[in-house]
């Protein structure tokens, strides 16, 4: 009778031991299974706060379709009735009196002169307040092929809305619509391509 109590105590405490034991091991289980579950992203201060836009295309299109001047109009209706600057770069060189680049900006202050138009072409000197785009008042020799013949002044865009000098380089190919305001100079200006309402 004894040895069965004993045996029994035993029995029991080998219970509580074992129960002991289980206890001590449930925390070295919990981190195994926490280690399995998705970490929560910690925000870096280093991220930044805007996501990030789309590169400038490589190429990009110049042409004036019915969809885009739709949706130039909706988006700029100060400019509405807009004019292609490249329709009087065609006027100016037929007229064969421009010699001169005094004589084809004034021609051209005469017809463009607080109206809004659109510019397509490459930009030039590129500073961080804005860039030039060339009008080309004489044609291009048949015997040129590098274009070397051709006479054209340059407009100065500023208060450009768009315009980044650390997103673009000298020769990027842009798209503006611009009030031109006489003397060569043009504002304000949007360059379409990055306000996203040219592609």
């Amino acid at each position: 009778m004894k040895n069965h109590v004993l045996n029994a105590m035993g029995v029991l405490a080998l219970g509580f031991g074992l129960a002991g034991c289980e206890e001590e091991k449930k925390p070295e289980v919990a981190p195994a299974v926490s280690a399995l579950q998705a970490a929560e992203p910690v925000p870096s201060a280093a991220e930044p706060s805007e996501p990030e836009r789309a590169s400038r295309p490589e190429t990009i299109s110049m042409d004036l379709t019915d969809e885009r001047r739709a949706k130039l109009t909706k988006a700029y209706p100060d400019a509405q009735g807009f004019t292609l600057a490249a329709d009087l770069e065609e006027q100016l060189k037929q007229n064969k009196a421009l010699k001169d680049e005094q004589k084809a900006a004034k021609a051209f202050d005469a017809k463009a002169k607080n109206k809004w138009l659109l510019f397509t072409g490459t930009m030039v000197n590129l500073t961080k307040d804005g860039f030039d785009m060339a009008i080309v008042y004489t044609p291009q020799l048949p015997n040129d092929p590098m274009g070397m013949s051709r006479q054209f002044f340059t407009v100065t865009f500023s208060n450009v809305e768009g315009y980044d000098e650390s997103k673009f380089k000298v020769g990027s190919a842009g798209v503006v619509l611009a009030k031109y305001t006489g003397d060569k100079k043009a504002s304000p200006a949007y360059e379409l391509v990055e306000t996203g309402h040219w592609l």
